[in-house]
């Protein structure tokens, strides 16, 4: 058993062999204390235990750098055989578990029972393509099937958990803007104006309805423009999106995303469908 540095580790076998782990964590994880979770992978792996269930009930904080831990580590397992699973989140836990969308590598169960019970079975239920997996008492919106290829690798959820780590260093989060340099196809009008564009033009309203250039709206327009076009995109593709030329290549956090969407009442997929349907 573990317990200093704010955190509390208690392990123990839930099966004859040995082979079935229970770790439950209360307390509090973060930069100073992550090296005692790490402690524990490191003691599995070297005794070759490779399936670890995790009871969150008693932990009411981990920061990225224990979420680091568990998702740099979860290939180990799996590439003998075995697997990393959660159970008991509390509700602030499990919002950040939904937040930046660990569902996708990491399984999570209602009960120890539950993830004990896909071991014996021998089911690997990682929820996948951004399935909401559910949790007692937490309000669920109506999901929506994500198409193929909307899963992420564990470098891009260590991305994620860098941006985390970059937002908390500030102690605030970080207003990310548009670096223009990374714009250069978006040429800012010259102040020598040719003849041409100085004549006298008659409006007409028929030609003047055009599409607008995307690489030069404002960021909400664009987020708004890909959803319209892609509502089953998450934050991140909506993030990769907007690096497109089209969108003037525009660079910008996934955290940024997150509160664009949040502020334009499109930060769920259900709201997103909504607003698709009414373009």
């Amino acid at each position: 058993m573990i317990e200093q540095d704010g955190v509390k580790i208690e392990t123990r076998f839930l099966d004859e062999d040995g082979q079935i782990m229970l770790v439950e964590i209360g307390g509090y994880i973060d930069q100073a204390n992550v090296h005692h979770l790490q402690k524990v992978i490191d003691n599995s792996l070297e005794s070759e235990v490779y399936k670890l269930i995790f009871d969150l009930k008693d932990l009411v904080y981990m920061s990225s750098a224990g979420w680091g831990v568990l998702i740099g580590e979860i290939k180990n397992f799996r590439e003998n055989g075995g697997d990393i699973k959660l159970v008991n989140m509390n509700p602030e836990i499990y919002e950040v578990y939904q937040m930046l969308e660990f569902y996708h590598i990491l399984s999570e169960y209602p009960t120890v029972e539950d993830a004990l019970n896909s071991f014996l079975d021998k089911k690997q239920t990682v929820h996948a393509r951004g399935e909401q997996p559910e949790s007692p008492g937490l309000g669920q919106d109506v999901p929506f099937e994500e198409p193929a290829g909307e899963n992420k690798t564990v470098e891009e959820f260590k991305d994620i958990l860098n941006e985390v780590d970059a937002t908390n260093s500030n102690g605030q989060e970080e207003e990310f803007v548009v670096d223009m340099e990374d714009i250069d196809s978006v040429e800012a009008p010259s102040k020598d104006f040719s003849a041409a564009h100085q004549r006298h033009v008659e409006f007409n309203p028929i030609s003047a309805e055009r599409v607008p250039d995307l690489k030069i709206l404002p960021l909400p327009e664009k987020i708004k423009k890909v959803v319209a076009q892609f509502p089953h995109f998450g934050p991140w593709k909506i993030r990769k999106m907007l690096r497109h030329p089209e969108f003037g290549n525009t660079k910008v956090s996934y955290f940024k995303v997150r509160k664009i969407l949040k502020q334009l009442d499109l930060d769920t997929k259900e709201k997103r469908y909504r607003f698709y349907r009414s373009c």
